[in-house]
This record gives C-alpha cells, structure tokens and sequence, in this order.
C-alpha cells in the first residue's frame, strides 16, 4: 500500500479546509530595470588652456569653453571710457571756473556755499581717508584682502559726492582765479578727478585677484594712486585753509 506525504505547503491547505480561499499573489506587470551606477562628471569652465593627452583623460570629465573672450565688467572698467570721463569731468571744472568769474554772490549764498563746501570737504576726504584706513589693515594683517576691497568700494559714492559738492560750492565763495595758490587747488582738483576716474579700474583688477597676495603691478598701481590722493586732498584743504586766513 501506497503513502502520500504532503509537502509542508499542501499540509497547511489541508488545515485550512475546503473552505479557506487561497490568497491571491500580485505580480507588477512592469518588469524591474537593473540598477544603473551613478556616474558624475565634472565641469571646467573657461578658456582651452590645452587638454591631457587621450590617454590620461577622466571619461567623466567635460570641459566647456568659453564662447568668447574676457570682456569689461562694467562701463567704467574701459580705458576709453575712463579717458571720456576724464574730458567731461576736466570741462565741468572749466564751466565752473567760468561761472564763479561771472556770478555775483550775496553774504547768504555765501554762507550756505560755505557750509556746503566745508560738508563736502568732511564727506569726500573722510571716505579717502577711511578707504586708505582699510588698505593699511590689510596690510598689517588684520584683515583680508576681499574685506578692504569691499569696504573701499562701499566708499566710492560718498568721496564722489564729497568731491561733486567740493566743486559746486566753490564755484559760489568767489575764488582769486588770479591767484596761484588757487590755481594750484584748481590743478588739484581736477588731478584728484582723473586719480579718482582711473581707480575705478584698479579697484575692479583688484576685487578679481583670485589670492589674497597682490602682484607686483597692482601693489605699485594701487600705491601710486593712493600717494597721488593723499598729496592732493592735504594740498587742496592747506590752500584753501591759507587763502581763508589771508
């Protein structure tokens, strides 16, 4: 006689009876995709300096080159356009020389260009001298480079009007033309203007050096500039100084 054995699987159905549906198995008609390793590649953005030899080159390495070459940040970061701002700025001045020879000025106006005058003076040349403040930290090393340059730049629009109301002012506390020390201010004013046009520039080189170490020429650039400011600030604020008192 014959014995069956039940695997464990049909043993258990029998347990259940005749009355115990079997639960049906749900299969997802979509059939898995193996899984794909992760593969990054790597961007370098710029000019073709010259690529590795085809042997040596990272397949995920991708270089995208720049469609055209360096171009001026701004307006201002142009020689041509420093050198039109610099006539302009010299033709304001000669306007202004020439209004101040045919306007008459009443005590009033004269105390109100006063006060204007002597505000301007404390707006433009305390930015100069907190600007130049701020290099001298960083070169002391208290500071970085990124942090002089931002807070000098920050300072540009206060020295600019300080210097805008420096002129304006003058042209109405009727100025001895004939007068050398006055014409020497003037000469300083107008050199101060120009200083001023073509550190626009320098500043620009200097924001975009990617290290905190200047190179040579920006160090004698930037120091150059910053002579030029000092001597003619103190010489233009001794004269008029002198011609007040005399």
């Amino acid at each position: 006689m014959q014995h069956t054995s039940l695997s464990p699987t049909d043993s258990t159905a029998a347990d259940r009876g005749p009355s115990s549906p079997t639960a049906p198995t749900l299969r997802s008609p979509v059939t898995p995709l193996p899984a794909r390793q992760a593969r990054t590649a790597t961007i370098i953005w710029g000019e073709d300096r010259g690529l590795p030899s085809p042997g040596i080159v990272d397949p995920g390495t991708r270089r995208i080159l720049a469609s055209e070459p360096d171009r001026p940040l701004s307006l201002h970061d142009s020689w041509w356009i420093i050198a039109v701002a610099g006539v302009l700025a010299s033709v304001t001045v000669a306007a202004v020389l020439w209004i101040s020879a045919h306007v008459t000025v009443d005590p009033v106006l004269h105390r109100a260009a006063l006060f204007v005058h002597l505000a301007s003076l404390v707006l433009g040349f305390g930015g100069v001298l907190i600007a130049d403040y701020l290099v001298l930290v960083w070169v002391s090393g208290r500071s970085t480079l990124a942090e002089a340059v931002a807070g000098a730049h920050r300072l540009h629009l206060p020295i600019w009007l300080g210097l805008a109301g420096l002129v304006a002012s003058g042209a109405l506390l009727e100025p001895n033309l004939a007068s050398t020390l006055t014409r020497a201010k003037i000469a300083c004013v107008v050199i101060l203007t120009l200083n001023g046009l073509q550190a626009l520039i320098l500043s620009r080189r200097i924001a975009h050096a990617a290290t905190g170490s200047l190179a040579p020429t920006l160090t004698i650039w930037g120091a150059a500039t910053a002579s030029i400011s000092q001597i003619c600030w103190w010489t233009a604020v001794w004269i008029g100084f002198w011609n007040a008192e005399h």
